[in-house]
C-alpha cells in the first residue's frame, strides 16, 4: 500500500489546482503530509484482513466500522461533506456516490485478491457502504483490477485493454492532452481515468508519481490511485518506502507491517534483520552516483542516520584472534552454530588503503554487496556504535561497499551525521485550539484547586474527560507558581502539567512577574523530569487573571529561552499556542525587538 499512501502524501500539496502543472518539484515538502485517502486506505486494509474468508454482508460491515473507527481517531484529515456526515451518523447508509473516495481507498483489495474476479469483488464490497453508485462501484474495482494484473505480471498494454473493455474509460489521451484542461474534480468518472493514464505513461514509480502531480485537479486522489498501481508494476523504491514510514502514525504502521506479512511481501534481507533496511543506504549512494550533488551527500548522511536510529547493522570484515580459531573445529561448526570461550575475544578489522596513502575501514550494507569482493571473517554489528568507535581510530574513515560503487565516509562526514544527531532546542508558535494537539504534554492555566474552571483550564478538562479530575483530585492543590503532572487521559497529549499562574495586580508587578516565570520555569523542569521532549504552551493568566499580554509573553519567552540556554543539548520542542492573533502578535513584537540592532 505505500504506493497509494505516498501518492496521497506527494499530492497533497498541490490539491485544487495548486500545482505548476510540471513534473519538476520537490517530492516532499513540510506540507507532505497523509491526508483521508490514507487513512481510509488503511482502514479497509484492516479491514478486509479481518474478515478474508468472510460473507459479503461481513466484509462490508467491516469497512464500515473501520472506516469510522479509523475517522474517529484522525477527524481533521480532509474528509468531503457526505463522507464526514457518514462517518459520524452511524445510522446513514450509502448515499449514491461516486466521488472519487472510493478508487483511492481501495488498493488493499487488489493485493489480497486470489483472483483478478476476487479482486473486483472485494473492490466492490470496499465501495458499497458509502459509494453505491455505479460510477463509483467501477471506480473501486477498475483501480483494483488495475493493481491485481499489475503484480501479476501483466504488461501494460493488457492492463490498457482490459480495462477500456471492461469499465469503458477512455485510455485513449495522453497525459499532455490531458493537462491543459484538466482541473480539480472529485468523481471517478474524472480521475480515475487521469490516474491509469497516468500510471501507463510513467517509466518508474517516481515518474508516475511526477506525471499524475503533472496533471493537476485532486492531486492527492489522483496520485494516490496511480501510485497503487504503479507500486504493484514496480515496486516502491527504499527510499521513498522510508519516507512514507517517517510520515505514519504507529497505529498505521501496525496495520501496514501487518499487511505485508500477510501479502507474502518479504525483504531479500529478511535472513539478517538488522540489514534488512540498508537498502535505503544503497539507494542514496547510488543517487550520488548519479549526480553528487550536495543534496545528495546529505541524503546518504541522512539514510545513515535512519539506520542508526533503526538499530541496523553494517557487514564488518574482520581478522578473528587465534584463540577463536583454536577452539573452532572446521568440520564440526555449522553456519549458525554459537561458539563460546572462556576468554573475551578481540578482532581487529581488514583496512584498505587507497591511492593517496589514506587507510580505510570497511563495512556492508549487504551480504550481496559483501560477496563482490575476496571472502573474509565479517561480523554484523550496529552502525551507531561503529561509526562512535571510528571517530577514535587513526584511520581516515570507513569505505562502505568497497567492490563495486564505494563510498568514502570520512571522519569529517561521520562527525557531521552524529553533530546532525544531538537534540536541539525549539520553540514554535501555533494559533489554535491547544487540546488538539499531539504532544509529549500541554500546559493548563489552572486554578488552585487543579479541579477544573473557565478558559483554558475548562476546555482541558472537557477534552480529557472525568478521568483527569479524579487524578486531578489525588494531587492536593497547587501553589501560584508550583507546577503538576498528571495523565493526559482523553487528550492526543500524553500528560497535563498542570501550572496556576498569578492574579495580575499592577501594584505588585514584580512579584506577579516572578511567579509567572516559575510558572513556565516549573513546567519545563516537571517535564525534563518525565524525559518528556515536546510541550505546549497557553498565554498563561492572560485571561481572567488579567495579565497584560504583552508583558505576559515577554515573560514566557525570557523565561522559556533561558531554560533552554541552561539545557542545550536536552532536546525541548516548545509551542506557544495562540488564542488569537492579538497574542501571537504581541510573540512576535518581543522576538522583534530582540532582533540585531535593537535595544
Amino acid at each position: 500500500m505505500y504506493g497509494a499512501l505516498l501518492g496521497d502524501m506527494i499530492g497533497a500539496p498541490y490539491e485544487f489546482d495548486r500545482g505548476k502543472k510540471t513534473k519538476d518539484f520537490p517530492l516532499f515538502s513540510d506540507d507532505s503530509a497523509f491526508t483521508d485517502d490514507s487513512v481510509m486506505t488503511i482502514a479497509v486494509a484492516e479491514a478486509l484482513m479481518d474478515t478474508l474468508g468472510g460473507s459479503d454482508d461481513e466484509i462490508k460491515d467491516a469497512v464500515a466500522r473501520r472506516m469510522r473507527e479509523w475517522g474517529g481517531k484522525y477527524p481533521d484529515a480532509g474528509y468531503g461533506g457526505r463522507f464526514r456526515r457518514w462517518l459520524w451518523d452511524k445510522s446513514m447508509g450509502p448515499y449514491g456516490s461516486y466521488g472519487n473516495g472510493s478508487a483511492m481507498r481501495v488498493a488493499a483489495a487488489g493485493w489480497l485478491g486470489e483472483t483478478l474476479e476476487d479482486a473486483r469483488g472485494l473492490a466492490r464490497l470496499t465501495a458499497l457502504p458509502t459509494h453505491n453508485h455505479p460510477e463509483g462501484i467501477k471506480g473501486a474495482e477498475s483501480t483494483a483490477a488495475a493493481i491485481w494484473m499489475a503484480r501479476n505480471g501483466k504488461t501494460k498494454e493488457e492492463i490498457k485493454d482490459y480495462i477500456v473493455r471492461e469499465f469503458g474509460y477512455d485510455l485513449s489521451r495522453t497525459c499532455d492532452e490531458i493537462r491543459p484542461g484538466y482541473h480539480h474534480d472529485e468523481t471517478c468518472q474524472k480521475t480515475v481515468p487521469e490516474a491509469i493514464t497516468a500510471f501507463l505513461e510513467g517509466t518508474d514509480f517516481e515518474d508516475v508519481i511526477r506525471t499524475a502531480v503533472s496533471l493537476g485537479g485532486d492531486c492527492d486522489t489522483l496520485t494516490c490511485i496511480a501510485g497503487s498501481i504503479a507500486e504493484a508494476f514496480y515496486g516502491v523504491p527504499a527510499l521513498l518506502e522510508a519516507d512514507c514510514r517517517e510520515r505514519l502514525e504507529p497505529d498505521m504502521l501496525e496495520v501496514l507491517d501487518r499487511f505485508d506479512v500477510l501479502r507474502g511481501r518479504e525483504d531479500a534481507a529478511a535472513e539478517d534483520p538488522f540489514l534488512a533496511g540498508n537498502k535505503t543506504i544503497e539507494e542514496a549512494i547510488a543517487r550520488y552516483y548519479e549526480e553528487s550533488s550536495r543534496e545528495n551527500l546529505i541524503g546518504v548522511l541522512e539514510a545513515i542516520r535512519t539506520r542508526m536510529h533503526e538499530d541496523g547493522h553494517f557487514m564488518l570484515p574482520v581478522i578473528p584472534p587465534q584463540q577463536m580459531l583454536n577452539v573452532v573445529d572446521p568440520e564440526k561448526v555449522k553456519v549458525g552454530d554459537t561458539i563460546t570461550t572462556q576468554e573475551e575475544l578481540h578482532f581487529r578489522f581488514h583496512t584498505l588503503e587507497t591511492n593517496d596513502g589514506r587507510i580505510w575501514l570497511l563495512a556492508f550494507t549487504s551480504r550481496e554487496e559483501y560477496e563482490k569482493g575476496e571472502p573474509s571473517s565479517i561480523i554484523s554489528y550496529f552502525i551507531d556504535a561503529f561509526l562512535q568507535s571510528c571517530r577514535g581510530m587513526k584511520e581516515a574513515g570507513v569505505i562502505i561497499n568497497p567492490w563495486e560503487k564505494p563510498f568514502l565516509l570520512t571522519k569529517e562526514l561521520i562527525n557531521l551525521i552524529f553533530e546532525a544527531d544531538k537534540p536541539r532546542n525549539h520553540i514554535g508558535f501555533v494559533r489554535g485550539d491547544i487540546t488538539k494537539l499531539k504532544v509529549d504534554a500541554i500546559v493548563n492555566a489552572a486554578n488552585k484547586s487543579l479541579l477544573g474552571g473557565g478558559g483554558v483550564d475548562g476546555a482541558i478538562h472537557r477534552a480529557a474527560g472525568p478521568g483527569l479530575r479524579e487524578e486531578c483530585r489525588g494531587l492536593g492543590g497547587c501553589e501560584t507558581g508550583e507546577a503538576k503532572i498528571t495523565g493526559g487521559w482523553l487528550l492526543p497529549a500524553k500528560y497535563v502539567i498542570h501550572t496556576v499562574g498569578p492574579v495580575y495586580s499592577k501594584s505588585d508587578a514584580a512579584r506577579c512577574e516572578k511567579l509567572l516565570s516559575d510558572c513556565y520555569f516549573n513546567s519545563l523542569e516537571v517535564a525534563k523530569a518525565h524525559d518528556l521532549h515536546t510541550i505546549a504552551f497557553p498565554a498563561i493568566s492572560t485571561g481572567v487573571y488579567g495579565y497584560p499580554k504583552q508583558a505576559a509573553a515577554a515573560v514566557a519567552l525570557r523565561t522559556v529561552s533561558k531554560w533552554l540556554t541552561a539545557n542545550p543539548d536536552y532536546g525541548m520542542d516548545v509551542t506557544m499556542v495562540c488564542f488569537d492573533r492579538e497574542t501571537r502578535q504581541c510573540y512576535q513584537n518581543v522576538i522583534d525587538a530582540c532582533a540585531p540592532g535593537k535595544e
